[in-house]
């Protein structure tokens, strides 16, 4: 192992050593996820592969900090049918003809704005604007959210644990390594996009 690798190493158990409190390690995962969705889920993943959390909590952790953000985009949207700005930056100017197969189609919507990028703002928002029915729409996301935090966790764990192997890192640095890849190829992906776009204009 580099040195370089084995002082990040020693940076990241200090770390956890210095909040060895599960609850403090919880609450910091949750609120993470409130800026940083993708690390937040790779530090879930590292730090139950460390031990420093249990695996249930630290999805728990994730999983309750990304629900808590996706019902917060629908209370955006509610607010924007009494607050002007908040109609004018996130309402006004959408297309809102289609609100009637968002109505029918609640489900798939909330399921597909979780997955593409890009998505959920709108979908959410527009949700919370058309007062789609709180209960329908809590049940969905939360499941919506379930499944994408485990299917992450799982994905990161398992190839996490090949890289670890091959390539001699610690697996809890190893397993956040694949979602924060991820992470990082869709914008990179949009910016190759736009730029190839711009080239052939």
């Amino acid at each position: 192992m580099s040195a370089d690798f084995q002082q990040l190493w020693s940076l990241w158990q200090n770390a956890l050593d210095g909040m060895a409190q599960p609850w403090v390690i919880g609450l910091v995962l949750a609120l993470t996820t409130l800026l940083l969705e993708d690390v937040a889920i790779a530090a879930g993943v590292a730090v139950a592969t460390h031990g420093a959390l249990s695996w249930e909590w630290a999805f728990a952790a994730v999983a309750g900090g990304i629900a808590l953000g996706d019902l917060g985009l629908y209370g955006l949207g509610l607010a924007a049918n009494r607050v002007p700005g908040l109609r004018r930056r996130y309402i006004e100017g959408r297309d809102l003809a289609a609100s009637q197969v968002l109505r029918q189609q609640l489900p798939g919507a909330v399921l597909l704005a979780r997955v593409v990028p890009g998505l959920r703002l709108l979908t959410y928002t527009v949700c919370g604007f058309l007062r789609m029915p709180w209960w329908s729409f809590v049940a969905w996301v939360l499941l919506a959210v379930a499944l994408w935090t485990a299917g992450l966790f799982w994905f990161s764990s398992a190839l996490g644990a090949v890289i670890a192997e091959h390539l001699n890192v610690p697996i809890a640095l190893a397993v956040a390594f694949p979602v924060t890849a991820l992470a990082l190829c869709f914008p990179l992906f949009r910016w190759f996009r736009r730029a190839r776009l711009k080239a052939a204009s």
